[in-house]
């Protein structure tokens, strides 16, 4: 009967020790998959992974990590809540990036770091915060708001507005409220910036400012770069505003310096910190290439590529890490509303003169390493490849990986879901 009764206990024990063993691994998933917990923690090394946003066909939205080569994908978040905009730190060590958040009561875009714990938040307030860019030496994070470019602590502290620079004396507009975040503390309105960069010095930045509407300034001839100040059909265009601009800040607290604008302007930094290669599409048709001095005024533009009567517009340079090539979205411009997309062509980032376009036959001087609806190039760190998206064959989008040469081309996500704004961890081992 003792030994009945002993082995019941034993029993009870045993049951009771198994209970604990599954509630202690219940709260262990609990906080590992918590309403911004992560799935997976980030590598000691991120050394040749990169980052994106993944919406799967229910339309769950999580940040996801993948190898160049296509292998160790991982999610890591699993909210499902919207996300965008993903960036490294310098050291490749941490993530950050905006996700919709409706803890003020009401949805809005606020910036989360994730390192190797959960998911942290960075900004509040009812203003939406858009495009993080970590600051080249890790301290600070930049991003918009309502227009303006502020700073952050990657903690979550020392916000601060450094585009329009509030006066002295003053404070910048609130995030509380709906005022146009574009209105400085003098209550001048400045045109809103819709993207930046950080210069990979991290001591300049540059914006694009929308100028179009009733509150546009000059800014100058729309032939940047001729000296006459017609358009070449004997038209004065001194004075005609460009809805588009790129401002210059040559450091944080310096007087920005625009740029001549365009229909559409879009621009990447050379390594120097220094100039900056621009593309420009004017309403007119004509397109070109262009680098740009941002450390001195009055300097001539130097035109790396031209094209003209609607035949090809380079857009979204990106300068090579070494700064000897820029790969571009290339588009054939059938006319000011018809346009496709050709695919990524890689230039030359100096060249002793232009290429020069005129007609459809000479567009060939463009060499395509990736054909069709390829976007949003970017060099990996060492310089040998290029990252980009294409839709696929279902209607999704991929991210592809190919050898700077156009040799090599990886489909790294084959079809399986809508994968957007990849970025590659900048860490080098």
């Amino acid at each position: 009967m003792k030994h009945r009764q002993s082995g019941a206990a034993t029993g009870k024990y045993i049951l009771l020790a198994a209970f604990l063993a599954l509630f202690a691994g219940w709260l262990y998933w609990k906080e590992s998959y918590g309403t911004i917990g992560r799935v997976a923690e980030l590598d000691g090394s991120t050394a040749g992974q990169i980052a994106f946003v993944r919406t799967d066909g229910d339309g769950a939205c999580n940040i996801h990590v993948i190898r160049q080569d296509g292998s160790d994908l991982k999610p890591l978040t699993n909210d499902d809540a919207l996300k965008r905009s993903p960036c490294w730190s310098p050291d490749g060590a941490r993530l950050c990036y905006a996700q919709e958040s409706r803890a003020e009561g009401s949805a809005s875009y606020q910036l989360y770091v994730l390192g190797q714990g959960s998911p942290k938040q960075a900004t509040y307030g009812s203003l939406s915060k858009d495009m993080p860019l970590w600051r080249p030496d890790g301290k600070q994070i930049a991003y918009l708001t309502g227009g303006a470019i502020k700073v952050v602590s990657p903690n979550g502290a020392d916000v601060e507005q450094i585009y329009p620079r509030p006066s002295k004396g003053n404070s910048p507009v609130s995030e509380s409220g709906t005022e146009p975040q574009y209105e400085d503390a003098d209550g001048l309105r400045r045109p809103p910036i819709t993207l930046f960069r950080w210069a990979p010095t991290g001591m300049s930045l540059a914006g694009v400012q929308v100028l179009e509407g009733e509150n546009a300034v000059a800014i100058g001839r729309a032939n940047w770069w001729g000296g006459t100040g017609l358009d070449g059909e004997g038209e004065d265009t001194l004075g005609v505003v460009e809805p588009e601009s790129i401002v210059v800040l040559p450091h944080l607290d310096a007087e920005p310096v625009r740029l001549p604008g365009a229909n559409k302007v879009s621009f990447g930094w050379y390594p120097d910190g220094r100039r900056i290669a621009v593309g420009l599409n004017t309403r007119k048709g004509r397109h070109a290439l262009l680098v740009f001095r941002t450390d001195e005024k009055n300097l001539p533009v130097t035109p790396l590529m031209t094209a003209e009567a609607y035949t090809v517009a380079a857009e979204n340079p990106v300068v090579s890490p070494d700064g000897k090539l820029i790969a571009v979205e290339l588009w054939r411009m059938e006319s000011s509303e018809n346009r496709s997309q050709m695919g990524i062509a890689v230039i030359a980032a100096e060249r002793p003169e232009p290429i020069v376009i005129r007609s459809a036959r000479e567009i060939g001087q463009m060499k395509v390493i990736a054909k069709g609806d390829a976007r949003s190039p970017q060099w990996s760190p060492d310089g040998t490849k290029l990252l980009y998206t294409m839709v696929g064959a279902k209607g999704g989008t991929d991210i592809w990986v190919v050898g700077a040469g156009g040799l090599g081309a990886v489909n790294l996500t084959k079809g399986k879901g809508d994968n957007t704004e990849p970025v590659w961890s900048p860490a080098r081992r």
